[in-house]
């Protein structure tokens, strides 16, 4: 029987090793956008993340702010086993939670495979727009939730 997959929140001393996945995984994906040995991935704090974790290792994470998922990140060796899934999932619940109805979040266009998985999930392409940093091509996708009863 395979490990079970575990979603929780991101304890205070492991923001290091948060951090530390997110820049391999961005660095792996996106190396081809940048003239940098790292890609910028923006501030290092993961206390309100939601992880995935796999025979007790973080295979995964996602964050939310207000109606957006901020954050899906999964590692490599990971993809395609259902964290991406579950961790989507949950951010949506967490959105849900606030009281928003239509969920948002900012994709890399040329990350073929990430948009596809968020259309086989329900989400559609709202407008591309050029990353207001960077200038490389953005998608805005955006889900319709369940209005909270």
């Amino acid at each position: 029987m395979p490990p079970e997959i575990v979603i929780r929140r991101a304890r205070p001393d492991e923001n290091g090793a948060v951090q530390e996945l997110v820049q391999t995984i961005a660095d792996e994906t996106f190396a081809y956008l940048f003239a940098t040995p790292q890609v910028p991935i923006g501030e290092a704090n993961w206390f309100s993340a939601w992880l995935a974790i796999l025979a007790e290792e973080i295979v995964g994470v996602t964050m939310t702010r207000e109606e957006w998922v901020s954050d899906l990140w999964v590692r490599s060796d990971s993809r395609r086993s259902g964290i991406g899934t579950k961790l989507l999932a949950q951010a949506e619940r967490e959105i849900r939670s606030r009281g928003h109805d239509t969920f948002r979040l900012r994709v890399v266009k040329s990350n073929a495979r990430a948009v596809q998985f968020y259309q086989s999930q329900g989400w559609r392409v709202h407008r591309e727009f050029p990353h207001e940093k960077f200038g490389h091509a953005m998608l805005e996708m955006i889900k319709s939730g369940e209005p909270m009863p």
